[in-house]
């Protein structure tokens, strides 16, 4: 999470030397905040527009930590500005420095939504991001304008590493089991349909042999299937049979569009495919083979656990569940 203190109380706080080779001159808590933006951004107008500052504010500040640690920072190669390896340990031990500060400001003072000015990195999947995301930036714009979300695809290979190293604060995703030292909250869950185009010859009863006949359109999230492909595999796996794939897509929104022009099935969430059977012209079936509801959660790490914005935060992303539920996008999950 990356937060703009008050100015005064943000330069306020000092550091003591990080290195014992390190000229006598003090690290704020802002030079910190700069120094890991330029690491993690490795470009200097990104990393203004970061801290809300400018190219020339911030070209100063890289000067100045460059003076500071005896060491270029960032060079330029052919392929733009990369971080050296120095700059690469001092930005790992700003992050857990930091991390410490902001929570030791935070204990201080109660949390604002509506004053504060900070970002929060989520990693959502796609399918929860068209539910989910529009009523809750909608939310976070009305209650807490200098609140953002950057919002990316998750790896859920290293969704714990993550959260534990600070790359994201929350994670909003379908996962069969939290990952281990994760704290999760369940949000909703849904039935898994069976799409098909409005002129497919398949009937309005899908059979086995259909669902294995015709040829899928399934998403790809990453190195692999998404979770909701895994399951559709292991229900078949159960039955000892195996489905046709007709092609991979790496966008979940995408495998709608795709199946109603072709004679593609996919496995969706029900939410997805109400949006888009009208709208396409799909046929909605119910799966042939037993699958168990998509369980949509909200995952952070332990140290996020008594942060007064994240507990904001996710106590909004909450509301909005509940909010979807009574509209009759979702249910709720128990």
């Amino acid at each position: 999470m990356t937060a703009r203190i008050a100015g005064r109380q943000q330069r306020s706080m000092t550091v003591a030397r990080l290195d014992p080779a390190m000229p006598d001159k003090h690290l704020d808590i802002y030079l910190l905040r700069c120094l890991r933006a330029l690491v993690e951004e490795a470009h200097v107008t990104k990393a203004a527009e970061r801290m809300g500052s400018t190219q020339p504010a911030m070209s100063s500040v890289l000067r100045r930590l460059r003076d500071i640690f005896n060491d270029p920072l960032l060079v330029r190669t052919e392929k733009g500005m990369v971080p050296t390896d120095r700059a690469r340990e001092l930005a790992e031990s700003m992050r857990t420095a930091v991390d410490l500060i902001d929570r030791a400001l935070a204990a201080e003072q109660p949390f604002d939504p509506a004053s504060a000015e900070l970002a929060f990195e989520v990693a959502a999947s796609e399918s929860v991001s068209f539910m989910l995301l529009p009523r809750l930036i909608s939310a976070v714009r009305r209650i807490a304008p200098g609140v953002q979300l950057r919002v990316r695809i998750p790896d859920l290979l290293r969704a714990r590493q993550a959260l534990e190293e600070g790359e994201i604060d929350l994670l909003l995703s379908f996962t069969r089991t939290a990952p281990e030292g994760l704290r999760s909250s369940a949000l909703w869950s849904q039935k898994l349909t069976v799409i098909a185009s409005g002129s497919h010859p398949v009937g309005d009863k899908l059979t086995l042999e259909d669902f294995l006949h015709w040829p899928h359109a399934c998403h790809k999230l990453g190195r692999g299937g998404s979770s909701i492909e895994a399951a559709v595999e292991a229900a078949l796996e159960a039955v000892k049979r195996q489905r046709s794939v007709g092609v991979w897509l790496p966008s979940a929104i995408a495998v709608p569009a795709v199946v109603s022009r072709t004679d593609f099935l996919a496995t969706v969430p029900e939410g997805i495919a109400r949006v888009f059977a009208p709208l396409l012209g799909l046929k909605m079936l119910p799966p042939p083979v037993p699958l168990d509801d998509v369980r949509i959660g909200m995952y952070w790490h332990e140290r996020m656990q008594q942060n007064p914005p994240h507990q904001w935060l996710r106590q909004l992303v909450r509301s909005v569940a509940e909010e979807l539920a009574a509209a009759g996008g979702i249910a709720t999950a128990g």
